[in-house]
């Protein structure tokens, strides 16, 4: 995993980024504190690049690319942020070199592997409670239950209005028959129906093409300024890689400072990227998790209470009137979350944003190494594995002085190696 943060207001912006990457697969891993995720554009250009999650792009190393596209770049400019990540995805789509058919197999590989590990374990779930009961569960049953789970992700991805690839069924599975074969085989320990395998496949088309990125996708953020641009811009996109030559993107995040607060992105910003629970817990007083867990516990009492009246007070309620309690329990869980959420923009949200506007450069370099550090000491102290760790890399970009370098870890010695 990462920590990443970008703290930005009208002076400029900072980026920092952890140095720990994770490698290995499930039950062994190992964790190095030597990744770089953190890079200027060039020298020339106001414009910082991060990335997170898989560390390299069609088997590609980011920081390969990275460096590719400089020397393709050069000394060009452009008007707008938004044109320097085109430029970059152009330069992703017209160089071979980050092409492969081999590659495209395991983008296929990880996207069904994903959707079928996660059916699988609804399915296993569904076995032990009906083991609980005393039920038999027969082979028959646990295909059935598959055929329920599969059919309805395919429903719910063909409902999806957008398609990130246009794809050919049939050219699709007669490709990537083998790939989803084997995925199946991993993963189901007996032979399944011809109506199953075909599901398969219609699943792993459907996710390939529509929104879904797995576990090995790539995020990138793009932050600086455009040479129009008075206050800095941040982007943020995710990657997964070419499938039948098509490049599978979606962009997550476009912030940009404004000249006022009342403005949608207002005058000060602080974005994480990644392992991002203890920045947002900074952010809003309430840690994701556990605002998450005291919702669902709210609307389960809500949605359970007309129930509970009638057991334990021996009301019984017609259909209209549950269907009213149920209306009204709605209404209150909408009322108490509009308050919290009104509550924290109040008391957390606007006033840590009311500091950062007025941040000098320095501080905003200070505050987004604080804010990963902050990230990075909480899995030392838990039982997770450490997968945020310093050194961290920061820097800042302004208008006038372009990208900085705050501190940057560096694998060679410079006293003995001159010539660089």
């Amino acid at each position: 995993m990462t920590a990443e943060v970008v703290v930005m207001n009208k002076r400029g912006l900072s980026m920092a980024a952890d140095s720990a990457i994770t490698s290995g697969g499930e039950g062994v891993q190992k964790v190095y504190n030597t990744a770089n995720k953190l890079f200027s554009l060039s020298s020339d250009h106001p414009v910082g690049i991060m990335v997170y999650g898989a560390a390299s792009f069609m088997e590609v190393p980011w920081d390969v690319i990275i460096k590719s596209y400089r020397d393709n770049l050069g000394k060009e400019k452009f008007a707008d942020l938004t044109d320097y990540a085109e430029d970059l995805l152009n330069f992703l789509r017209h160089d071979n070199r980050f092409k492969n058919e081999e590659v495209e197999e395991i983008i296929v590989y990880r996207i069904f592997s994903d959707n079928l590990k996660r059916i699988v374990k609804e399915v296993e779930e569904t076995i032990v409670n009906e083991n609980n009961t005393g039920s038999n569960v027969s082979p028959k049953k646990v295909t059935d239950w598959l055929v329920d789970c599969v059919s309805r992700n395919i429903k719910s991805y063909k409902n999806e209005e957008k398609s990130f690839l246009e794809l050919n069924y049939e050219a699709f599975k007669e490709r990537f028959g083998t790939v989803i074969d084997e995925v199946k085989d991993e993963l189901i320990m007996y032979e399944v129906p011809d109506n199953l395998a075909e599901k398969f496949y219609m699943l792993a088309f459907e996710a390939t093409k529509k929104d879904y990125f797995s576990i090995g996708s790539t995020g990138l953020v793009i932050a600086g300024f455009g040479e129009k641009e008075i206050f800095p811009h941040l982007l943020n996109y995710r990657l997964e890689g070419f499938v039948f030559n098509q490049l599978k993107y979606k962009k997550l995040k476009d912030k940009k400072i404004s000249y006022t607060s009342d403005k949608e992105d207002g005058t000060a910003s602080v974005t994480a990227f990644a392992q991002r629970e203890m920045v947002d817990s900074f952010i809003s007083g309430m840690e994701p998790n556990m605002e998450e867990v005291i919702f669902d516990i709210i609307a389960k009492v809500l949605k359970d209470y007309p129930n509970q009246i009638q057991q334990h007070l021996s009301i019984h309620f017609t259909d209209e009137q549950v269907t009213d309690l149920q209306k009204m329990g709605k209404e209150v869980y909408e009322s108490i979350e509009d308050t919290i959420k009104e509550y924290q923009q109040t008391n957390y949200i606007e006033p840590l944003l009311g500091v950062v506007r007025s941040l000098p450069k320095e501080e905003l370099a200070d505050m987004t190494e604080t804010l990963v550090n902050l990230t990075s000491f909480k899995r030392r102290v838990t039982r997770a594995t450490e997968s945020v760790g310093p050194p961290i890399d920061v820097a800042i970009i302004t208008k006038g002085d372009g990208f900085v370098w705050m501190k940057r870890k560096n694998y060679m010695n410079s006293e003995i190696n001159a010539r660089l």
